[in-house]
C-alpha cells in the first residue's frame, strides 16, 4: 500500500510536469512501475537494522522441519494405561488439566491449566514439577523429600 501511495505521488508530481496528458503504453508504464519498486526496495533495505536483515534472511530460507507437524498419539503401551489407573489417587492440592502438547525441535511442551510448561518446570501452584511429557500424557512429581508421581492423560 505504501508503494502504491508513493508511486501515485511520484506520478502526479514528477512525471506529469508538462501539463499535457501523456499517453504511455501499458508496457512502458509497467516498466516504470517496476523500476520505481526496485528503487524503493533498495532504499528500504539500506535503512534496515542488522536484526531486521537477519529476520528477512531467515524468512526467505526453507524450513528444515514443519513446526505444525502433527504428533502421533499412539505411544500408550498397556502398562502405562494401568499406571494411569493406579495414579487416580491424586494429591488434593494438585489441580491439573493437561489439554495440549507442542514440540519444537527436541523441546516438548505441555499445556497444563492453560500455561505452557517444559520438562523440569515447576507448576504455578508450587510443590510439583513436570517430569516427563509425551503427546498422550504428562508425568508430574512432588518437590518434597518423598517423591510422589502422578500421571495425567491428555484431555481431548
Amino acid at each position: 500500500m505504501l508503494l502504491t501511495v508513493a508511486y501515485g505521488i511520484y506520478a502526479v508530481f514528477f512525471e506529469g510536469k508538462t501539463g499535457k496528458p501523456t499517453t504511455i503504453s501499458a508496457s512502458k508504464e509497467l516498466e516504470n512501475l517496476n523500476a520505481f519498486i526496485t528503487k524503493v526496495a533498495e532504499a528500504s533495505k539500506a535503512g534496515l537494522s542488522k536484526g531486521d536483515k537477519y529476520i528477512i534472511q531467515r524468512a526467505e530460507t526453507e524450513w528444515k522441519q514443519d513446526p505444525l507437524i502433527s504428533a502421533d498419539l499412539t505411544d500408550r503401551p498397556q502398562d502405562e494405561l494401568n499406571q494411569q489407573q493406579a495414579a487416580r489417587e491424586v494429591d488434593p492440592r494438585l489441580k491439573v488439566s493437561y489439554t495440549g502438547f507442542m514440540q519444537m525441535g527436541d523441546k516438548k511442551f505441555a499445556i497444563i491449566n492453560g500455561i505452557e510448561y517444559a520438562s523440569g518446570d515447576e507448576l504455578e501452584q508450587g510443590g510439583f514439577v513436570v517430569r516427563k511429557i509425551t503427546p498422550s500424557q504428562v508425568v508430574i512429581v512432588t518437590t518434597g523429600r518423598i517423591k510422589k508421581r502422578y500421571i495425567f492423560p491428555l484431555e481431548e
